[in-house]
Formats: C-alpha cells, sequence, structure tokens
C-alpha cells in the first residue's frame, strides 16, 4: 500500500530560447518524521476484518516497511465497541467479523503516545444485474437502479486470467472499451477504432450526479483478460472513492516521470487517517463469474 512522507521537494524548471536550469531537490530524511501508516478496507462479502500497520518510510529508501507488532486496535459500530484487533504476522492483524451495508464504522490504533483513527459509512449493496450482452461479441452488461437519496461512487471492471495457458495469473482488466458517456473522465481516452467510443483503464468510475434518469444501462468490453471472468460492480465510500481515484492518477503520472525535461508534478495521494497516513474505507459488491461457455 501507499504511503505518505514529510518531505520538502522543489524542483524549478526554466528555460528561454538559450538555457535551462534545475534547482537541487532537498529530501528531509530525518527518522522522526515516520508516521504511522494504518491501511484497512471493510468488506461487507468477507467474514474478518484486516489490517495493515507499520511506520512510514522515505521514498527512496529500498528497505522493507517497518511494521508495528504491538499495537492496540479497535473497532467500533455506530459508536458501540465490536472487538480488538489480533496481531497475525508481519504489519498484518485480524478480527473475526462480518460489516454492514449502511452502518458507520470508526478504527483506532494505539501505540506508546501515538494515536490514529478514523470513520467510513458502508455503502448499501447496489441493485444492480450483470449480464452478457448481445451489443458485440465479448461485451458484458450491467443494469443499475438508483438511489436518488443517497450520493453513491460506482467502480466496474473486470478480473480473469492473463499469459500462456502453463502461466497464467489473475489480474484485473488493463482497460475497458465501452460507449458509456456518463462516466468520470479522468482515465478515459477517445477510442477512434472498432464499434466504441471510449476507452477507460483499469475501472469505469461514475456517480448518480451524472445520470439523467433512475436507471441505467451500462455495456463494455474487457480487454487483457480471458475467462473465466469475474465482472463486478462496486459501491464505495467517499473515502475509498479519493483513495482510489488519487492512487489511479499518480500511478498515471508516474508513466512520465522518466520524460525529459520532467513537466508534472506528482499527485498527492488521499488519506483520511486521523494523526497519521493511509486508508480506512468500504464498500459492497455485486458480481458474477462468466466462463466460456
Amino acid at each position: 500500500m501507499f504511503s505518505f512522507l514529510k518531505k520538502s521537494i522543489l524542483i524549478l524548471l526554466c528555460s528561454n530560447v538559450l538555457f535551462a536550469c534545475i534547482q537541487d531537490v532537498i529530501i528531509n530524511e530525518s527518522p522522526e518524521n515516520r508516521e504511522m501508516v494504518l491501511n484497512c478496507i471493510l468488506n461487507t462479502q468477507k467474514d474478518t476484518v484486516f489490517v495493515q500497520l507499520s511506520y512510514s518510510k522515505p521514498i527512496q529508501e529500498i528497505v522493507e516497511f517497518e511494521p508495528i507488532v504491538d499495537a492496540e486496535i479497535q473497532l467500533f459500530e455506530d459508536g458501540k465497541k465490536i472487538g480488538d484487533f489480533l496481531w497475525v504476522d508481519s504489519s498484518a492483524y485480524s478480527l473475526p467479523f462480518t460489516v454492514l451495508p449502511g452502518k458507520k464504522y470508526r478504527i483506532e490504533a494505539k501505540k506508546g503516545n501515538n494515536k490514529v483513527w478514523a470513520e467510513t459509512s458502508v455503502p448499501s449493496i447496489a441493485d444492480a444485474t450483470i449480464d452478457k450482452s448481445t451489443f458485440a461479441n465479448g461485451s458484458y452488461m450491467i443494469r443499475l437502479n438508483l438511489n436518488s437519496d443517497i450520493q453513491n461512487f460506482y467502480w466496474i471492471s473486470a478480473m480473469g486470467y492473463e499469459g500462456s495457458a502453463d502461466n497464467q495469473q489473475k489480474n484485473i482488466t488493463c482497460e475497458l472499451y465501452s460507449n458509456f458517456e456518463y462516466a468520470d473522465d479522468f482515465n478515459r481516452r477517445i477510442y477512434e477504432n472498432g464499434i466504441y467510443k471510449f476507452e477507460y483503464v483499469h475501472y469505469i468510475r461514475f456517480t448518480e450526479n451524472e445520470l439523467t434518469t433512475n436507471q441505467t444501462e451500462l455495456i463494455f468490453y474487457p480487454q487483457c483478460i480471458n475467462s473465466p471472468i469475474e465482472v463486478f460492480l462496486l459501491s464505495v465510500d467517499y473515502h475509498l472513492d479519493k483513495y482510489m481515484k488519487s492512487s489511479l492518477l499518480l500511478n498515471d503520472m508516474d508513466m512520465y516521470a522518466q520524460d525529459m525535461p520532467i513537466i508534472y508534478s506528482p499527485f498527492p495521494m488521499y488519506s483520511n487517517i486521523h494523526g497519521g497516513t493511509g486508508i480506512f474505507g468500504s464498500y459492497s459488491s455485486v458480481s458474477k463469474v462468466f466462463t466460456k461457455n
């Protein structure tokens, strides 16, 4: 997972017809600036909640993140304590418990005099169906009935297998082709070949604010993966939505980091951890697995 570092980085690029200049980068490597990093994603389909807890580290260090193995971590549901997490291995803690849609959860982690905490409200399960589409071979269709009373954040994608028959690995689709015009365009490109208008990287993200009716139908074609393919629709909370989007934006920007001259600034990762950094978010999902038949 990602970590956040308190460091001072300044890159100045100036140029005209005759010259270009670059100012040196100053990085603060003091261990006293380390933060507690808490990463926990609540999933309504799991019977156990897992937490990763470690210290942040300078980005240029190649050592592993230092785990925190003797912390006190507690989970609360609507203000009532659910239980204490037990250390499992390395930086992992676990608590046997299934979270419920519509409930508000708070997590607190303490290590000595340091304390971090965060809250999330678990989204309701979407009223949606997933089927194969007759629009084109290999395409899928999601029908979604909307709840206009709540602002929901939706992410659509597919998981499958890539590689040769004797060396397959499960992975998320690299791209999705679609004609869906109401999605966020942050990871969208115009696709001029074939029967689809757009190409989305990894996910199609949208909210109910962009939709014009109480029922929507979305058809898409996933790339780079083979069957069996699992198509899924995630309903994510506000914090996980911002974290996922910032992660994809940062990954996209990193692709240009080797270009010269450097013409971009790193995109900041979202965090909702008070007193530290990381993410405490939640989601519910609707999914369906499709085989070759």
